[in-house]
C-alpha cells in the first residue's frame, strides 16, 4: 500500500470504517438520524467496493430488467497538494465511474468500470436511464478535475462536460458522444447535473431546475416557473438531482442546493448542501407539489474527509453534502440513492405516501 493510502487509511479511519453517530454535537444529525426523522431508513453500501478505494459517493439507483443497477463515483486515490497548495489525484490517476448491480441494500455484485482504458480526464456524477428505445444508458461527466492535464489548452476538456453513451451486456459504456446541447460543445462552456429520463416513446431532458428546463428532440422547450423552490433554496445555487420518476399521474423530482455555513469550532466555513424534492403534473407544464423545507442536509456528524500535505499537516476539507442521483419507486416505496459527504453512499427507503404526506400542493 502506498504511502499516501496508508496515511489517509490511518487519519481517517472512521470515515472508512465508521460507527453509526446516533447524536450529534453541532451542525444538522448524521443521515442515519435524519432519514428514521422522515420515518424511513438509510443503509450505507460497504461490500463489493473497488478494491482500495478511498471514496465511492454520487450513486445512481436504478431499475432495468428487474435488476436494481447502481452506477457511481469511485475515487481510487487520495488528494496530495503541492507547496503552492494546488492539488492532485495522487499519482495521477483521477476518478472512475462503476456500474454493478445492488444486492439488499448494502451489497454490490459485479461492479465494473464503464470504461476500461486508462485516461486523463476526471469521470464524474453518473446517471443511468433508458432511452426511447429501452436501451440502457449512462450520462456522465468528464473534467479535468484535479488531474495534472488541467493546464490544458485544450477547453474543451478542462471544462465540465456530459458525456453519453450505451452501457452494454458487459457493463461497458460504448458509442459514447458529447451532446450539442447547451454549452456542452463551446470552448470553455461548462454543463452538469443534466437528467435524461424516458415518457413513453420520446426521450426527454431536464435540463435545469431554475427555471425548470426541459428539452425534448423535435419539440418546443418548456420552461416551467419553479420560484416556490425558493422558500427552501433562497438565492442559493440550485440543481437538477433526479431524473423525474412516474408516479401515479405526477412526475417525482429531486434536487440540490449548496450554500457556505459556519459551524462552532472550525475557524473556516464549511460547504454544505441541501436536497429536496417537488412534483411535476403529468403533462409536465407545472409544480404540482413541493417540499416546504430541506429532505436531507449534509451534516458534520458524517465525518467529513480532512485532506493533508506531505507533512501531514490539514489543508482541505470535503463538503458536507447528502447527494442523490438515482430514485426508484417500486410497491408504494421509494428508494433514493444518496452519497454522503463525497466519502461513503448508501440507499434511503421510505414509504413514498409519507413523503407525499410531507409536500404541500399549490
Amino acid at each position: 500500500m502506498s504511502t499516501q493510502h496508508i496515511r489517509y487509511h490511518a487519519s481517517m479511519s472512521s470515515v472508512c470504517y465508521p460507527s453509526r453517530v446516533r447524536m450529534y454535537k453541532h451542525g444538522g444529525p448524521c443521515v442515519y438520524q435524519q432519514a428514521e426523522d422522515l420515518g424511513g431508513a438509510f443503509t450505507r453500501i460497504n461490500r463489493g467496493l473497488p478494491f482500495r478505494s478511498v471514496a465511492n459517493f454520487s450513486p445512481c439507483l436504478f431499475d432495468h430488467d428487474g435488476h436494481q443497477l447502481i452506477a457511481w463515483r469511485s475515487q481510487p486515490e487520495p488528494f496530495v497538494f503541492r507547496h503552492d497548495m494546488k492539488y492532485f489525484y495522487y499519482n495521477s490517476v483521477p476518478t472512475d465511474v462503476y456500474v454493478g448491480e445492488l444486492i439488499g441494500d448494502d451489497t454490490i455484485v459485479g461492479a465494473k468500470k464503464i470504461r476500461n482504458n486508462p485516461h486523463k480526464l476526471s469521470y464524474e456524477d453518473p446517471r443511468l436511464f433508458h432511452d426511447s428505445q429501452g436501451n440502457l444508458m449512462c450520462q456522465f461527466i468528464t473534467s479535468a478535475y484535479a488531474s495534472r492535464w488541467d493546464n490544458t489548452t485544450h477547453k474543451m476538456a478542462k471544462n465540465p462536460k456530459v458525456c453519453v453513451g450505451e452501457i452494454d451486456r458487459f457493463g461497458k459504456c460504448i458509442n459514447a458522444f458529447y451532446p450539442e446541447i447547451g454549452l456542452n460543445h463551446v470552448d470553455g462552456g461548462s454543463e452538469k447535473n443534466w437528467c435524461f429520463f424516458r415518457d413513453d416513446d420520446k426521450t426527454r431532458l431536464l435540463y435545469s431546475t431554475v427555471p425548470i428546463v426541459i428539452k425534448t428532440p423535435g419539440e418546443k422547450e418548456k420552461r416551467i416557473d419553479s420560484s416556490v423552490l425558493q422558500k427552501v433554496t433562497g438565492e442559493f445555487p440550485t440543481f437538477n438531482s433526479t431524473a423525474p420518476v412516474k408516479i401515479g399521474d405526477e412526475w417525482l423530482v429531486f434536487y440540490h442546493f449548496k450554500f457556505m455555513g459556519r459551524v462552532p469550532d472550525h475557524e473556516q466555513p464549511i460547504l454544505f448542501y441541501g436536497l429536496s424534492c417537488y412534483t411535476l403534473d403529468d403533462n409536465l407544464t407545472k409544480i404540482v407539489r413541493y417540499m416546504p423545507e430541506v429532505l436531507f442536509e449534509g451534516s458534520m456528524e458524517d465525518e467529513l474527509i480532512t485532506w493533508t500535505d506531505v507533512q501531514g499537516n490539514p489543508v482541505s476539507k470535503q463538503p458536507a453534502c447528502i447527494l442523490p442521483f438515482g430514485a426508484t419507486v417500486k410497491e408504494d416505496v421509494l428508494s433514493l440513492s444518496l452519497g454522503v459527504n463525497d466519502s461513503f453512499m448508501g440507499v434511503f427507503r421510505v414509504g413514498l405516501n409519507n413523503l407525499l404526506s410531507l409536500m404541500n400542493k399549490i
